[in-house]
């Protein structure tokens, strides 16, 4: 067998040794992170029983921004019911008006034709005359008493519109370009000019009163109210068709805060906001009770205060990052 010279022996121990080496560092770093390794694992979400936890550099990187609710009012209103009405009778009353204004026109025209030629001595008797002018009369009565029923069968509100406007409506409402409507409202009627919302599931749709109605609603014991409900939605009120309706002009004032729409978040069935709070927490605070309004979403005061500071812009980041963070740990024994 031959044998191994000692400078070859040598060289390849010390060749085994460095190989050691590479391998144990090697293990060595699987088994003990660096600190860059370990920072992004120490600046995650957490949560605790105080909320969500995020640290500034996250927040910075989420583009985090949180603003001061303000402080609001607003009625509670007062909610009711609309139906839209037949149109049929108001086309019955349109067609006799016009019946009505023809034969007051002729008869007019056939009394002043007799009083000139009985002025003029050219054979009209004044019996002639006094009757001519008695039909005058009479069918200019009738037609009085035509747009009168509109007054007695729909009531004030829509007489107000004048007579000459019954036969244009009437037509507009056969062709599905606008819907006559009663609101009713146990808690008192809205005056003439209020502007009342209707939920026409699905969407909603805004009507200014007219005016009284004809009678009052037989099982509220309320006085109605009618109004006009024009444009593409008309057509979806089928007569007697019930909605919801509510209008704010009444009702006890409610201290609240005005919730800005950048700030709502849709999760879990709910609405609600990310609060902010000392030491990088942010709390999920649900919206109770609130109403959509033109500046944002009204929450009467409960849950939410006026200077509480809410999450702006990346609240949605917030709720990923909710849903990411491990639970907090219940503290039990086992």
């Amino acid at each position: 067998m031959a044998v191994m010279r000692w400078p070859a022996m040598a060289a390849l121990l010390l060749a085994g040794g460095a190989l050691g080496a590479v391998i144990h560092a090697g293990y060595a770093r699987l088994a003990a992170p660096d600190a860059d390794d370990a920072a992004p694992a120490a600046a995650a979400p957490a949560q605790d029983n105080g909320g969500l936890v995020v640290d500034a550099a996250t927040q910075a990187r989420a583009g985090l921004a949180v603003a001061a609710l303000a402080p609001a009012s607003q009625s509670e209103g007062t909610t009711g019911y609309a139906r839209a009405l037949d149109p049929g009778p108001l086309a019955a009353i349109g067609a006799e008006i016009e019946s009505a204004r023809a034969a007051a026109q002729a008869s007019a025209r056939e009394a002043a034709r007799l009083a000139a030629l009985a002025g003029a001595d050219a054979g009209a008797a004044q019996r002639e005359v006094e009757s001519a002018r008695a039909q005058a009369r009479a069918d200019a009565a009738r037609l009085d008493l035509a747009c009168q029923r509109v007054t007695f069968e729909y009531g004030a509100g829509l007489a107000r519109r004048g007579c000459g406007a019954v036969e244009t409506l009437a037509r507009q409402a056969a062709q599905g370009q606008v819907a006559i409507l009663r609101l009713d409202f146990p808690g008192g009627a809205p005056q003439a000019g209020a502007v009342v919302q209707l939920d026409l599931a699905p969407g909603t749709a805004q009507v200014r009163v007219l005016g009284p109605a004809a009678a009052g609603d037989s099982q509220l014991q309320s006085g109605g109210v009618l109004a006009l409900l024009t444009g593409p939605q008309a057509p979806r009120l089928g007569v007697g068709r019930i909605l919801a309706a509510s209008f704010a002009g009444m009702g006890p004032v409610r201290a609240g805060v005005m919730v800005p729409r950048s700030a709502i978040v849709r999760a879990d069935a709910g609405l609600f906001v990310w609060r902010a709070g000392p030491a990088n927490r942010f709390e999920r605070v649900p919206l109770e009770d609130g109403r959509a309004d033109a500046a944002g979403w009204f929450v009467p005061v409960g849950r939410l205060h006026p200077g509480d500071r809410v999450v702006v812009a990346g609240a949605g980041t917030l709720l990923g990052l909710d849903h990411a963070a491990p639970a907090p740990a219940d503290g039990g024994d086992d």
